[in-house]
């Protein structure tokens, strides 16, 4: 497809040298139309023509030329211009970059320079349309596939990791969820699922789900509701609405007699509470997963609501558990801030269930104790046997309400906090210390920042880091300054010349070598040997 141009010069004369030269020159752009009334408005013939490339004599749009760029580029950003003018132009021409200028040539214009530009051009509109082009292949195989990126929100949903209620419905309403208020979560697993797979392929454990999948979403068809498959064993789904137990509890029955009688295979349903809120269709998600530890009461192949269960838990199933295991982690790293504002979440979650159970608080409190300890004797760091002396087992045995849980936390991750920032800054001083004497032993070989960090078992981002907190400088830096000064030594006491200096102290090219002595140093090799 032809490149559409467009001449813009008050010099008609101009107009028809450019035409003419374009046309002989370079067929794959097609002059679509001229500009040379200056009392005009130009953006409208602009659109009338179609120009994506505009050549124009920069002089043409006088005194306020910036602001005609600016206009023409605010109005169709993706339009390029090749201008001309006089070396007085120059500034104009160069700074009128900034509003879709692909180059400038000065006049009078020469054949070879006029060419080079609008090679330039249809190079660049190549590239564009490469880019659309791909982008248009990206945006069909999305389309082609945006059941995964449902699915995907459903899954991401159900596991809590949403919790902005603008953003849910903003989902429901891209993927045509049809919810409005009332959320409960359904989860249909497969019973002796493991039994079950011994004496099936692996296409036929896939066709299970799937034909199961199939079943609920023919039987909840004329529901507000939304399936997707979870798992090779496990069928979630959303309902919307406001369903009383009985009415749940009925349709999961017809479910599960279908899937009996069409899959050949018992199922167990667990049911979750309804909500208002969609963030809480995590919460629903959570009871749902909950009541199937009741099958072996309630019996396999059930409907198992979690109100049958447990009817007067609050607290389970609303207390984020996830902010916990970042609680734990962010204490091991000495993130104080960020652990006491999780902590605050936690409170918070538990404050809003209700009266607590007696002996909770004191649970609770040991149960994030605890699993600091083992995070410390998983990762191996011989710090684990201090959490007892900062989180003492006796002043968490006589904890009574939330409140005194909460300063106790509050207090011990202070103290545990500074004491983990403490050994922090000792092990960077050791690393500080062994980059510095492997430095020193090794600065002639060839340098990688990769490769001294894997020999001290650090990052090469922490090394950085620790080298810029204690030296004001990079590792490179330190590095090339090794190199320097070991190659000032050699320029005062030996009559080596620089290229055999340069090998010496780890430079293969001698010119690099100089620029390196000179910005670290100020002087050339030369001018400092006769200094020295």
């Amino acid at each position: 497809m032809a490149l559409n141009a467009m001449l813009v010069d008050s010099d008609s004369e101009n107009i028809r040298n450019f035409r003419a030269h374009i046309r002989g020159a370079f067929p794959d752009i097609r002059v679509a139309g001229s500009f040379s009334d200056q009392s005009k408005d130009i953006l409208p013939y602009i659109r009338e023509c179609g120009a994506q490339l505009i050549i124009a004599d920069i002089r043409f749009f006088g005194g306020v030329r910036f602001m005609r760029f600016k206009e023409i580029h605010d109005e169709y950003p993706e339009i390029r211009f090749i201008v001309y003018g006089t070396f007085n132009d120059s500034d104009y021409m160069k700074r009128a970059r900034e509003f879709g200028v692909l180059d400038f040539i000065y006049r009078p214009v020469k054949p070879a320079e006029l060419n080079r530009c609008l090679a330039q051009a249809l190079e660049h509109f190549k590239k564009v349309d490469a880019v659309r082009e791909q982008k248009k292949i990206l945006t069909q195989n999305y389309q082609e596939r945006i059941y995964q990126y449902e699915e995907l929100f459903l899954r991401t949903l159900l596991d809590g990791h949403l919790t902005r209620e603008n953003e849910i419905r903003d989902g429901f309403s891209y993927f045509n969820i049809p919810f409005d208020k009332g959320f409960s979560v359904i989860l249909i697993r497969t019973d002796h699922f493991g039994q079950i797979t011994l004496a099936l392929s692996e296409m036929e454990k896939h066709m299970l789900v799937f034909k199961m999948f199939r079943i609920v979403q023919e039987e909840l068809l004329s529901q507000k509701a939304q399936a997707f498959i979870r798992g090779f064993n496990e069928i979630a789904v959303i309902l919307g609405g406001y369903h009383s137990v009985e009415e749940k509890v009925l349709l999961c029955d017809t479910v599960k007699q279908k899937i009996r009688e069409q899959a050949d295979t018992r199922v167990t349903l667990g049911i979750g509470r309804t909500y208002d809120n969609p963030a809480d269709i995590a919460v629903s998600c959570r009871e749902a997963d909950a009541a199937f530890r009741y099958r072996t009461r309630m019996g396999y192949n059930a409907v198992i609501p979690i109100e049958f269960v447990e009817p007067g838990n609050e607290i389970s199933y609303r207390y984020p558990a996830v902010r916990e295991d970042r609680l734990v982690h962010t204490a091991v790293a000495g993130d104080y801030n960020y652990s006491r504002n999780i902590l605050n979440e936690l409170v918070k979650a538990l404050s809003q269930s209700g009266p607590l159970p007696e002996g909770l608080v004191v649970k609770w409190v040991m149960t994030i104790v605890f699993r600091i300890s083992r995070y410390l004797s998983e990762q191996n760091l011989p710090i684990a046997k201090e959490v007892a002396k900062y989180f003492p087992t006796a002043e968490i045995l006589a904890l009574n309400t939330l409140e005194d849980g909460s300063r106790f936390l509050e207090g011990c991750l202070k103290r545990f906090c500074e004491f983990i920032d403490k050994q922090a800054e000792t092990a960077a001083g050791r690393l500080h210390d062994a980059a510095k004497e492997y430095v020193r032993a090794h600065y002639f070989e060839n340098f990688s920042i990769a490769k001294i960090a894997v020999m001290l078992n650090t990052t090469p981002e922490n090394l950085n880091k620790v080298f810029m907190e204690r030296e004001r400088m990079m590792l490179f830096d330190f590095v090339m300054w090794a190199r320097v000064y070991e190659a000032q030594n050699m320029l005062k006491d030996t009559d080596l010349d620089e290229e055999a200096i340069a090998v010496k102290v780890g430079f293969d090219d001698v010119k690099y070598f100089r620029s390196i002595f000179k910005k670290y140093q100020g002087d050339m090799p030369a001018d400092y040997r006769a200094r020295s």
